[in-house]
């Protein structure tokens, strides 16, 4: 199994983490892959645990939440929301990169500037 798109992963909720800090936000971690959960002590192969995290202000709800798609998924990606603003994104690894939907590169840059958005858009919704 590749594990291109949970390396990609690995980089993009780094980058999660910076925006947050930069913005005094709230980084959480959702979810773990159910596969890690109930492995029964078999080795595990990728890079991390974590399936789903979240952004959000100090006791507020999450305003962004990103996924990526669990090992026994066929079609993987990573799936990124703003609940409050009806914002929804896919990222699919390409050539070592994310990719979004129509061919755009999913960089560093253009996270931050979709944050930007849906903490906008989440902050006149609410």
């Amino acid at each position: 199994m590749s594990h291109a798109i949970y390396d990609a992963w690995v980089q993009l909720m780094g980058w999660l983490e910076e925006y947050a800090a930069e913005h005094d936000l709230v980084f959480d971690r959702e979810a773990d892959f159910p596969e890690f959960i109930y492995r029964m002590h078999k080795p595990w192969e990728l890079p991390t645990r974590v399936m789903t995290v979240s952004l959000s202000r100090a006791n507020d709800e999450p305003f962004f939440v990103a996924s990526v798609s669990q090992p026994s998924d066929e079609q993987k990606h990573i799936g990124l929301r703003s609940p409050g603003a009806h914002l929804h994104w896919h990222a699919h690894e390409h050539g070592g990169g994310l990719e979004l939907s129509g061919g755009v590169k999913l960089d560093k840059t253009k996270l931050f500037a979709l944050l930007d958005q849906a903490r906008r858009d989440w902050m006149t919704a609410v």
